[in-house]
């Protein structure tokens, strides 16, 4: 019985990819060992030394996510919010860069880092980048309340009140849940609220900003007439219009319903112990 001749280049071939994957294969462990090491620079506080182990090893493999969360991790400790040199800006984009690589590969999953990689485009000013990337959440639910809330205040921060306004106003249309509606109603209250303290706002502006934050408010008191932030916000902004009156006469009617305000924040606030909500404990993401 004649044998078909063996082909040797397709043997051949497969040995070379054989060995490929070998080489492949040990240039992953050893990026996960430099990776290890990094780590216990990490936890060691010596950063830009463990920075330099994250970066040897995802050379080696530029894939491996746990490189990028764990670089991302380390460039975020050296970036200090508030400081404006081209050092600590290359800190942010560094970090950025990492997370956003890592949430690639991961499926964009990780909220921590989501999170995280949010805080840093804000604290470096990089205002475009955040809404770029927030607006692309929304456009996979166009009606997450949760997204809404982000934008909103992401665009409160970049100074477009406008712009947050809307997304509030849209969270408050959608939402169903009393206490949650309520709760979109004293956003919009605060971000009026926020705006009242640029000096560049005077006498009708002030006047048009604090009504559309009462408007919201006056909505809210009446699904929670009890609500102790509710009042206290309305005061607030009662005494606000007042400083916009030249006339004493319309002065002294918003310095009354302030008063009324004040007194009933202070009756509820009595009534339930004075207790205030606690806030919800934030445990840093530490590396893998």
């Amino acid at each position: 019985m004649n044998r078909l001749p063996r082909s040797r280049p397709v043997a051949t071939f497969a040995i070379a990819l054989a060995l490929l994957a070998a080489l492949g294969g040990c240039d992953e462990l050893k990026s996960r060992r430099e990776i290890q090491k990094a780590n216990k620079l990490y936890l060691e506080g010596r950063y830009k030394n463990a920075i330099e182990l994250y970066d040897s090893a995802l050379e080696r493999s530029p894939d491996l996510a746990i490189g990028h969360h764990n670089a991302g991790l380390a460039y975020h400790k050296l970036f200090q919010p508030g400081t404006d040199t081209p050092q600590n800006k290359a800190y942010a984009e560094k970090a950025a860069f990492h997370f956003t690589k890592y949430l690639e590969e991961e499926g964009n999953s990780d909220q921590k880092i989501i999170s995280l990689l949010t805080t840093i485009w804000l604290d470096s000013g990089q205002f475009d980048k955040a809404l770029a990337y927030w607006n692309q959440v929304l456009a996979k639910n166009p009606n997450s309340r949760d997204v809404l809330e982000k934008l909103a205040n992401i665009n409160r921060q970049a100074g477009n009140f406008d712009k947050a306004l809307e997304w509030h106003r849209k969270r408050v249309e959608l939402e169903t849940d009393p206490g949650a509606k309520v709760k979109a109603l004293t956003d919009i209250a605060q971000l009026e609220w926020s705006r009242l303290q640029k000096p560049e706002l005077v006498d009708a502006e002030r006047v048009a900003v604090v009504d559309v934050g009462l408007a919201a408010l006056q909505q809210a008191e009446k699904l929670e007439p009890k609500n102790a932030v509710v009042h206290s916000l309305i005061a607030s902004l009662y005494q606000h219009r007042a400083l916009a009156h030249g006339a004493s006469w319309a002065k002294a009617i918003e310095v009354a319903s302030q008063r009324y305000h004040q007194i009933r924040f202070s009756e509820i606030q009595k009534a339930s112990g004075g207790a205030a909500p606690g806030a919800p404990s934030k445990t840093p993401p530490a590396p893998k």
